[in-house]
């Protein structure tokens, strides 16, 4: 049923994805999933081979949560690569009166490619609406030495946006808490109802997006742009966190 020379190419198909993408969610994510196909294979010739009721149902069963496994695998992410490809530029999004940039990974006191690139999104449509309110929402993440709300309100300052437009939400660690928190600051300022343009990455914006429509708030997008290599990585674990976002999101509106 194991045969050693599928388990050793399996092996080296595994240690080559890892030297060419480094050990990442996506290379992992990768490799687990060669096992688990390789898994049901071997299932399947222990049902060929022994007529025995368990084995049967047991391939069954598995060959069925590795098919909805799948299935909702390409649903996921085809949902998510075919909305990036409708998302509005910062000239083609009507004036709003708020704007909240998630916050990402830090460099020290300063932001780091990707949260920049999410700031300069915001700076666009700063500069086009100059009215508009920016909460940046991020808190201190493990390791960090400061949070990432003020260093991402230091850079918009740095870029020019007037000081009292930024409003700091620092406390949030995750998608949701940045969503969750956010949207009590527009309660404490009576605007639960105004319409919020909410500023991420690419492959990151389609889960914030419906995380905020899910909590009842009012959005539009606007994405920052990101290289192959890590839309590619970043899309693969967008898989396992929009499930996991999507329940904890309706956990938390019944609180």
């Amino acid at each position: 049923m194991v045969r050693l020379r599928e388990i050793i190419a399996l092996f080296i198909f595994s240690i080559i994805v890892m030297a060419l993408k480094g050990v990442t969610f996506g290379s992992v994510f990768i490799t687990v999933n060669l096992c688990i196909i390789y898994l049901n294979i071997v299932i399947k010739r222990l049902y060929d081979k022994k007529d025995n009721k368990y084995i049967k149902i047991l391939y069954k069963v598995y060959t069925v949560l590795v098919i909805l496994f799948i299935s909702s695998f390409i649903l996921v992410e085809s949902m998510i690569i075919y909305t990036m490809f409708g998302f509005k530029e910062a000239k083609d999004i009507e004036k709003l009166d708020y704007v909240i940039v998630l916050g990402a990974g830090l460099n020290g006191y300063k932001v780091g490619k990707t949260l920049r690139a999410r700031l300069d999104e915001a700076i666009k449509y700063y500069n086009l609406n100059k009215d508009t309110n920016i909460i940046v929402s991020g808190g201190l993440g493990k390791g960090a030495v400061t949070t990432e709300a003020d260093a991402m309100k230091k850079y918009l300052i740095s870029q020019g946006v007037d000081e009292s437009k930024i409003i700091e939400e620092d406390k949030a660690t995750t998608t949701l808490e940045n969503l969750v928190f956010s949207k009590d600051i527009l309660e404490k300022r009576n605007d639960e109802d105004e319409k919020v343009l909410i500023v991420t990455s690419d492959f990151h914006l389609t889960r914030a997006m419906l995380i905020g429509d899910i909590l009842g708030l009012d959005n539009e997008g606007l994405a920052s742009t990101t290289t192959m290599g890590v839309r590619i990585n970043y899309l693969i674990r967008e898989y396992p966190t929009m499930i996991i976002d999507i329940i904890r999101t309706y956990l938390q509106k019944q609180l």
